[in-house]
């Protein structure tokens, strides 16, 4: 969006109305149309502090603009490696690999040796 100011205001003593003055010949060119019929519509902000000139009120018009696309980079449009290792396939566990040679486990090795 770009902002296009077309004027300042000033309130109105002791009322709330703000008095704008707009160049017809700037602000017909900011109009646009809708449903067959011409509008200008404008914004209106207040300062955070008035102007030398005692305006307290800015109006402006917002326009969409259209940017054009970014060209995709070349590395964007480059094939994604596959960069992830390869998973590694776990050897099947046997009694030797779960018990170290070190200790005294003893796993039975029938039913008949169940001390139940």
């Amino acid at each position: 969006m770009k902002k296009n100011y077309i004027g300042k205001g000033i309130q109105v003593a002791n009322l709330s109305i703000v008095k704008f003055s707009f160049k017809l010949s700037e602000i017909a060119k900011l109009s646009h149309v809708f449903n067959g019929e011409e509008f200008i519509t404008f914004e209106v902000a207040k300062l955070k502090t008035p102007d030398s000139l005692g305006h307290g009120y800015t109006a402006y018009v917002n326009k969409l603009v259209e940017t054009p696309e970014p060209q995709a980079s070349l590395v964007e449009d480059a094939p994604k490696k596959n960069t992830r290792k390869p998973k590694r396939t776990a050897a099947p566990k046997t009694v030797a690999s779960i018990f170290p040679d070190n200790t005294d486990y003893h796993i039975p090795g029938s039913p008949d040796e169940l001390p139940f």
